[in-house]
């Protein structure tokens, strides 16, 4: 019988049995077939859907389907620009931007570590919380159900954990981020992109051990900080390694 290889992203994967979240499944189908009738059959509701990509080339989804067709299927929430391929849907996909509550500062500096566009300030407030998640389509983390029980919301999700470094896990894995992270490439402190800086550029701000014992920098331009590869780098990037190692998904199963 012929089958195809299909993976779902991100919230599509709320849909689907735990067996079959976050893992690319082997499944088997009889007669002609499109891409909406695997994706219905799998449970996902075909409005949820804006982006069919069909060995490697995003399709209709009136597609067919062929045997051994790989096919992934994404959501709104991604992290490219897909604006002049075949939409599902009739709502563009958008960088994967966040805004964290009052509680989960750290959890912020950590996404912004891995490379990722997250507002956070200790004084925002719940209103202003979900009015920027709108404004700006960011998804709202947080650990208050309530606040994301608000009916206007549709970028949010709830953190269960405590613990920082697992709250970290707990996004990396709902947004599938652990391909995208592109670590080191934020300002921990102010959000902002980082850029490299030649050691000329910055050698009057450096200490007197950092400037012989360093060659490499980059500069962040919102709030002028400069960072190097020392000691404490190399222990955050043990951090990420570990995370996104453990939060990269299985292949397939079938």
């Amino acid at each position: 019988m012929p089958h195809a290889f299909v993976r779902f992203y991100a919230e599509l994967n709320d849909f689907l049995p735990p067996p079959n979240r976050y893992v690319t499944s082997n499944i088997p189908f009889a007669g002609a077939v499109s891409v909406s009738d695997l994706i219905a059959a799998s449970g996902v509701p075909l409005a949820e859907v804006d982006l069919v990509v069909r060995g490697g080339e995003s399709v209709p989804m009136s597609a067919g389907v062929r045997d051994g067709d790989r096919i992934a299927v994404y959501p709104v929430f991604e992290s490219f620009d897909i604006s002049s391929l075949h939409h599902a849907g009739v709502r563009p996909l958008r960088s994967p931007r966040f805004v964290c509550d009052v509680h989960l500062g750290k959890l912020a500096g950590f996404l912004r570590m891995i490379g990722f566009d997250t507002l956070y300030r200790g004084d925002y407030h719940g209103t202003e919380l979900i009015q920027i998640s709108l404004d700006q389509r960011r998804a709202l983390l947080s650990r208050d159900r309530r606040l994301l029980e608000t009916p206007l919301l549709v970028r949010k999700f709830v953190v269960r954990s405590e613990v920082p470094l697992d709250q970290l896990k707990e996004v990396v894995r709902r947004f599938d981020l652990a391909e995208a992270a592109r670590p080191f490439t934020r300002c921990l402190k102010c959000n902002a992109p980082l850029s490299p800086a030649g050691k000329e550029q910055v050698l009057q701000r450096l200490p007197e051990k950092v400037r012989s014992s360093y060659e490499e920098f980059v500069h962040c331009g919102g709030c002028d900080r400069v960072y190097w590869k020392g000691t404490h780098y190399e222990r955050m990037n043990d951090v990420v390694r570990r995370v996104l190692e453990e939060t990269r998904p299985p292949a397939v199963i079938g």
